[in-house]
């Protein structure tokens, strides 16, 4: 957003922010449901390969949640700032 933006604005791009920001945690949370299920499962073993690709996406899931929150706190800054 440029430094011009207006308050309305501001509150979209909140929205927006906070839509990903719930998306992300909803595929996290999913994610890890599944991961708890794979575990309660009679064969109980996973590849190696799978269950480190699976750890690598939850923790770039949450790198992302990191900067979303980190945009949402700027934003929010901004908004603030025109009151």
């Amino acid at each position: 957003m440029t430094s011009d933006a207006t308050a309305e604005q501001l509150r979209k791009e909140l929205e927006d922010i906070d839509g990903e920001i719930a998306e992300l945690r909803r595929l996290s949370g999913d994610a890890e449901s599944r991961r708890g299920q794979d575990s309660d499962t009679s064969e109980g073993y996973r590849e190696p390969e799978e269950l480190a690709t699976e750890l690598t996406g939850i923790a770039e899931n949450e790198a992302i949640l990191d900067t979303l929150q980190q945009r949402r706190e700027r934003v929010e800054a901004q908004l603030k700032a025109l009151s």
